[in-house]
């Protein structure tokens, strides 16, 4: 890169940036109607169904009090029960014609969506692979196999 061209970059980059007396120039608004989809999904992955969890699990007085439950078993249960604990919807909301889903893990209010992966050897009623948990389903979406341990 020559000097010039790193000279500019430089400059884009001090003219851009936050400072602590300001936030960085933006675009003054949000493009409302090109917005992405909320909810990342893969097209004819193959999907696999989660449990809801059942139990409102431990109290937190409980757990403040030193309490600690015992270790789960790695299944579906209790990957179900943590990818929507921590991943997952925790209501919806309304206001006229717009709705919107709160998450348990909020994106802090940028448009774009909040995703996990699970990369597993394999538990029971699940194979090894690579899978994308799509919190509007609750759901995992198989996106690669276990090649070597199948």
């Amino acid at each position: 890169m020559t000097d010039a061209r790193l000279r500019q970059v430089y400059a884009y980059h001090f003219d851009s940036k936050h400072r602590p007396e300001r936030y960085a120039p933006g675009p003054g608004g949000l493009d409302w109607a090109t917005q992405p989809h909320p909810f990342r999904s893969f097209e004819d992955a193959p999907r696999i169904p989660l449990p809801l969890a059942s139990d409102g699990g431990p109290a937190f007085a409980a757990i403040r009090a030193g309490e600690r439950p015992a270790p789960a078993s790695v299944d579906l249960q209790h990957l179900g029960a943590l990818l929507g604990r921590s991943l997952g919807l925790s209501a919806w909301k309304a206001f006229g014609d717009a709705r919107w889903a709160l998450r348990c893990n909020p994106s802090s209010g940028n448009l774009h969506p909040t995703e996990g992966y699970l990369i597993t050897a394999g538990c029971p009623g699940l194979a090894g692979g690579i899978y994308h948990y799509h919190s509007h389903d609750h759901c995992l979406e198989r996106r690669g196999i276990d090649v070597e341990g199948s």
